[in-house]
C-alpha cells in the first residue's frame, strides 16, 4: 500500500490523532528495530523503549533533567496478522516521530548507539530496517511530516493502544 493510500484510507480517529501529533511539529522519523525472528511481546517492546528513552534524554540533557524530547513511538508488529494491513512475516519494531535539537541528521549516529545500547534484543538499524538508511527520515517539509505521520498511525484505525502514550509528552515540547 502506498503512503496516499494511507491517508485515504485513515478513520476518523486517525485523523484527528495526525493532526494532534502533528502540532507537536516532529522533525524525525527513527524505525527501531529488534533481532529475534519470533515476534517481540508488546510489554518488551515497551520496556525496551523505556530504556532507550531514558538514555536518549540522559544523552541530550542529563541524568536527573526533568526535560523531555518529543516522541511518539507506535509498535507494529507484536500482533500481526491480526492487525490489518500488516504481513503475516512483519517483524515487531517501533516506529517513532520525534523533534531532536538543531539539525536531527546530527543525531543519527547517537539515535542508533543509544538504540543497541537499551538491550540485547535491539536490531541494528543498518541491519535491521529494510533499505538501510530508511530507518531514520529527516521530515523537512509540512508534506513530509504529514505522510509519515500518516504512516506511523496506519495501525490505529479503531483504537490507539500500538501508541505508546507514556512516552508522549501532554504539552508539546519546545
Amino acid at each position: 500500500m502506498g503512503i496516499n493510500e494511507y491517508e485515504q484510507r485513515q478513520t476518523e480517529l486517525q485523523k484527528v490523532t495526525r493532526d494532534w501529533l502533528l502540532r507537536g511539529e516532529p522533525n524525525v522519523i527513527v524505525t527501531l528495530t529488534f533481532r529475534s525472528e519470533d515476534k517481540v511481546t508488546f510489554e518488551n517492546a515497551v520496556k525496551v523503549f523505556g530504556t532507550f528513552a531514558h538514555q536518549l534524554k540522559s544523552h541530550f540533557f542529563g541524568e536527573k533533567s526533568k526535560k523531555r524530547i518529543y516522541m511518539v513511538p507506535v509498535v507494529e508488529g507484536y500482533q500481526a496478522p491480526q492487525m490489518e494491513g500488516l504481513a503475516a512475516d512483519k517483524r515487531t519494531h517501533i516506529h517513532c516521530l520525534m523533534r531532536l535539537p538543531d539539525d536531527p541528521s546530527a543525531y543519527k549516529g547517537v539515535i542508533r548507539e543509544v538504540w543497541m545500547a537499551s538491550s540485547g534484543i535491539c536490531g541494528d538499524p543498518n541491519v535491521y530496517c529494510p533499505n538501510n538508511d530508511d530507518w531514520f527520515l529527516v521530515l523537512d517539509s509540512e508534506e513530509r511530516k504529514r505522510v509519515f505521520t500518516n504512516y506511523v498511525l496506519k495501525t490505529c484505525g479503531i483504537d490507539t493502544e500500538a501508541v505508546l502514550w507514556k512516552f508522549v509528552p501532554i504539552r508539546h515540547m519546545t
